[in-house]
């Protein structure tokens, strides 16, 4: 039990330390205005995509698979995106022709890297639109699933776990593109404003360093006991630090050096590398 204690001691104060060194490099305003965005990504985040749970998954569904961060955000803020898939309509997605999308559009949004997302895309529309409860809403799923949207007790990270699985075995159920998956579902919780984080390869990466998890030649061959594991204990270090998943997210993301990330410290700062 004091093993496990002093090992969570440590790993905190190793979390300390990246929360510190990032912020010795922080750029202005750009550093401030990304933590508060994270910080009240809740409260934000129905008016920003038009309470349209699609188009948040699709979104996410672009950057995944390790697709370039910094051209995927490029893509969406010229809304290529918005005007291929109708402004993510659900009947209107669900009766794209895939083939037809590739042939015509490809070359507008290839900085996805597969063109297996098109077809992804439009059976998440068709699964949100068939689904036997109403979730095609931002604000349904927070209904219909009631996961904490803070942790303000230990509990509270508990019932997070309880929840998500919930969540998890309905979308396996479902067959849902990407979302069956335990990090892609964290990545939409976490975006969505939900208090978790993306076990992705960079986390991951930085996970191992810290010694939440041994270390991995394949960064991306951890199991969802792992990734859970990861979470979990970033989730308590927030609780005990009084600060949001989503910001450490921001700050292991920097640490990691995830492209898109980077433009909120200056030129002088060094990512970690393994």
């Amino acid at each position: 039990m004091n093993f496990q204690h002093d090992l969570k001691t440590e790993i905190f104060a190793k979390f300390d330390a990246i929360r510190s060194y990032v912020d010795s490099f922080k750029l202005e305003p750009e550093f401030s205005k990304e933590f508060n965005a994270r910080n009240n990504r809740y409260q934000n985040i129905v008016a920003e995509e038009r309470n349209n749970l699609l188009r948040v998954m699709a979104k996410l569904t672009a950057y995944s698979n390790n697709a370039p961060s910094d051209a995927v955000k490029v893509m969406l803020e010229v809304n290529n995106f918005e005007r291929i898939f109708h402004g993510f309509d659900l009947t209107r997605v669900a009766q794209i022709d895939p083939n037809f999308l590739v042939e015509n559009e490809w070359d507008n949004i290839k900085v996805i890297r597969f063109k297996k997302k098109i077809v992804a895309i439009i059976r998440c529309a068709s699964l949100l639109k068939c689904s036997n409860i109403d979730n095609s809403s931002i604000e349904s799923f927070f209904k219909n699933y009631r996961i904490p949207t803070e942790i303000k007790i230990l509990s509270d990270i508990d019932l997070f776990w309880n929840q998500f699985d919930l969540v998890l075995a309905e979308y396996i159920r479902l067959d849902m593109p990407y979302f069956k998956n335990i990090t892609t579902l964290l990545h939409l919780l976490l975006y969505i404003g939900f208090p978790c984080v993306k076990p992705d390869l960079i986390v991951m990466k930085v996970a191992a360093s810290t010694g939440i998890v041994k270390g991995k030649i394949n960064h991306n061959t951890y199991n969802p006991k792992e990734r859970k594991a990861v979470v979990k204990t970033i989730q308590e270090y927030c609780l005990l630090r009084g600060i949001k998943p989503a910001v450490m997210d921001l700050y292991l993301l920097i640490h990691g050096g995830q492209k898109d990330s980077l433009q909120y410290v200056n030129h002088r700062y060094v990512p970690f590398s393994i």
